[in-house]
């Protein structure tokens, strides 16, 4: 309910907005492409250690992601490739912001801070590749399948926290720590909020 009624918010102001670039003959399929773009120099970013720019160019990317659905129906042309193609980028672009925090947390002092950092790291790809891989194995079965927690947005905005705050301890550890580990037990409960939810529209179809 909480995430509907943001949605509805946000739209006083991507409405506009999208009007404008559409205006221009900005198509949403351009915008998930730059939104891309900004998800692998971010990535780099990571990799290299520029984490306050990596963090602000996260939230350019995510805003991107953000305004190309928004043009797509404000122009009335959302299409199935449009859907497909920004799902596939959104995984491109997930991903290889975790391959950046892979290469950084490898790059650590102790073995010790490169595990502690590369644990919830990994478990952070797999959690979000699964959240989007159990909806859209539910909208293959033809469950409308978008509960949970921890989407896309949300972990947009932890993970560029995470990494603009990274070196603010809390209780002696990390921000980035805290976030990646906040991602990753929301995610799976995310995961298993679909499951369940799948689970209950299967048999009530039955």
């Amino acid at each position: 309910m909480f995430q509907a009624k943001l949605r509805k918010w946000t739209s006083y102001i991507t409405e506009p907005i999208a009007k404008l670039i559409a205006s221009i003959g900005v198509t949403a399929n351009m915008l998930t492409i730059i939104g891309l773009i900004f998800g692998i120099v971010a990535g780099v970013c990571i990799a290299l250690g520029r984490l306050k720019l990596a963090g602000i160019l996260i939230l350019i990317g995510g805003s991107f992601d953000m305004m190309d659905g928004a043009v797509a129906r404000a122009t009335n042309k959302s299409t199935p490739f449009g859907a497909l193609l920004d799902s596939v980028v959104d995984r491109y672009s997930e991903g290889i912001i975790f391959l950046g925090l892979a290469v950084y947390f490898a790059m650590e002092g102790s073995i010790k801070d490169r595990v502690l950092g590369l644990i919830p790291t990994c478990l952070g790809l797999i959690s979000a590749f699964l959240v989007s891989y159990v909806r859209a194995r539910a909208e293959g079965l033809q469950i409308d399948c978008k509960v949970g927690l921890m989407q896309r947005p949300e972990r947009v905005l932890l993970l560029a926290g995470g990494v603009l705050l990274r070196n603010i301890p809390i209780a002696n550890i990390s921000v980035l720590i805290l976030a990646l580990w906040i991602l990753v037990i929301l995610s799976h409960f995310t995961i298993l909020q679909r499951v369940f939810f799948a689970q209950r529209n299967l048999q009530s179809a039955l």
